[in-house]
């Protein structure tokens, strides 16, 4: 009996972490919604449903440490706490990076609506949802190679980051427009890293399923297996 509420409880800490996930989905969608907009009552929105968000973090947090304090999981129960525990971290931070975003907004810089930097925002935006959506499939099927094909979208997402710079060159001699334009590199670079959280979650679900943690990014650093 002891161990079938085990996994009940590793089922709901589960069930919880996804929820979170698809949270954050929403807010990440809002808060570029709000960006393109100017749309304060939408970045307020999203700042308040963070306090969803870490709820669902805290209670799952919870969850998990107790099964950690009161069991004792091994081999697949082991890698699959250890997967909830860091995954439900990397979400959490993505629910912050979607706040950072929102106070930009609130903070009502003068950027145009059609400037260019705002349009690779946009397609960054896009990527960094579908990198999520990509990493929360891969942890609820078990899927390493849906894992691996993350590094790849990672890559593109970096290249629009890149971009920013190029387009920032456009404002060099206004020093107005600089200022705002040198701040949206900032929420590039949210969105960046929005990005290798999703990559994180992604080298969990690799590790969950073959036992073996590797960095996908940076072979340099080969395979490190499970103890």
């Amino acid at each position: 009996m002891v161990r079938i509420n085990f996994h009940e409880e590793l089922e709901t800490a589960e069930r919880g972490l996804l929820a979170e996930g698809g949270l954050v989905r929403g807010q990440l969608e809002n808060v570029m919604r709000s960006l393109d907009g100017r749309d304060v009552d939408l970045a307020h929105h999203v700042l308040t449903e963070d306090d969803r968000v870490d709820d669902i973090y805290l209670a799952t947090d919870a969850r998990i440490l107790n099964l950690l304090a009161l069991q004792a999981p091994v081999a697949g129960d082991l890698r699959l706490v250890s997967a909830i525990l860091h995954c439900n971290l990397h979400i959490e931070r993505m629910g912050d990076l979607c706040v950072n975003i929102a106070k930009f907004v609130l903070n009502r810089e003068p950027y145009p609506v059609d400037s260019p930097m705002l349009t690779r925002l946009d397609e960054m935006g896009e990527r960094a949802a579908e990198m999520l959506d990509l990493s929360l499939s891969a942890f609820a099927q078990r899927s390493a190679e849906l894992a691996e094909e993350l590094p790849t979208r990672d890559d593109a997402l970096d290249r629009l980051n890149r971009g920013m710079l190029d387009d920032l060159k456009a404002y060099v001699n206004d020093e107005e427009s600089f200022e705002w334009s040198s701040k949206l590199l900032l929420v590039a670079r949210y969105l960046e890293r929005f990005g290798d959280h999703a990559v994180d979650i992604g080298e969990q679900v690799s590790f969950l399923v073959t036992g073996i943690f590797r960095e996908f990014e940076d072979a340099s650093h080969g395979e490190l297996p499970a103890t």
